[in-house]
């Protein structure tokens, strides 16, 4: 299934879509088995990859509300949807191909906990040392996400907005910091937009979007999958700064990020 002109032109107007479903109950549950692996140290993977406070939350029998990041390039079971060729058709219906892997993280919000809430913020915040910012995620729910489970929101056509901060100014103890920044239109609509998802459906938006999400309120942990992508002509235009992502240096500045670490979607 993949999108029509019109949806099409809502991504590129309002910077966010709805997907179709592009994972089976099997390939559900392999992810749901593997993403418990990791959080309950089932498998060894880097400490520095995953949530702050798991250890702590750990030794008090519980998992927190946690982000697991750079998780394809380790493990095989998430590396498979590289070759998921669903995916790639929609990714490169709205990017320019061959479309490529830029990082990934899975993202579990724990029952009962109201307080999970991830602030406001623009992805290409935190990848501005690649550009140019045409980059998308797909967005895939392993549980269904509702607004009582802590969705994603968003705030259309935000991606259009020109900013004007840097990485390094942002509050992130503010979970509205972003909102009260230079660069939004004065009169600009800033009610945003619940993105429900069905569990296995997928969700796209765009790298300058700005979303955010709620906490649990519900008696199920709420899990996500999230490939962050990036169209073929992306170059690498300063230093990694974080050792949490992929280490961008394997290209040279201005060469295109392209290779091993930053796999291309199967072909279409």
């Amino acid at each position: 299934m993949l999108f029509t002109d019109a949806q099409i032109e809502h991504y590129k107007t309002q910077g966010y879509l709805s997907g179709p479903r592009v994972l089976s109950d099997e390939q559900i549950s392999a992810l749901k088995e593997r993403i418990d692996d990791i959080l309950h140290g089932r498998i060894p993977f880097p400490k520095h990859l995953m949530g702050e406070t798991i250890e702590q939350s750990r030794a008090k029998g519980q998992l927190p509300s946690v982000k697991v990041v750079n998780i394809f390039r380790r493990e095989p079971t998430f590396a498979a949807l590289i070759d998921n060729s669903t995916i790639s058709a929609l990714a490169h219906q709205l990017m320019s191909g061959p479309v490529r892997m830029w990082e990934d993280q899975m993202i579990y919000k724990p029952a009962y906990d109201a307080k999970t809430a991830l602030a406001w913020h623009q992805d290409y915040t935190f990848w501005n040392h690649v550009g140019p910012a045409d980059m998308g995620t797909c967005w895939i729910a392993l549980d269904d996400a509702t607004v009582d489970n802590g969705c994603m929101h968003v705030i259309p056509g935000s991606h259009l907005w020109q900013m004007r901060y840097d990485r390094e100014d942002a509050v992130v103890d503010d979970p509205h910091w972003l909102l009260q920044q230079e660069g939004i239109p004065a009169g600009a609509d800033l009610t945003s937009a619940p993105c429900e998802v069905k569990a296995g459906h997928c969700h796209f938006h765009h790298c300058r979007t700005f979303h955010g999400s709620y906490g649990n309120k519900t008696d199920n942990p709420r899990r996500s999958y999230i490939m962050h992508l990036m169209p073929g002509y992306t170059r690498r235009l300063g230093d990694n700064w974080n050792e949490r992502m992929g280490n961008v240096e394997t290209v040279g500045v201005g060469e295109v990020v392209q290779g091993p670490d930053y796999p291309e979607l199967v072909a279409v």
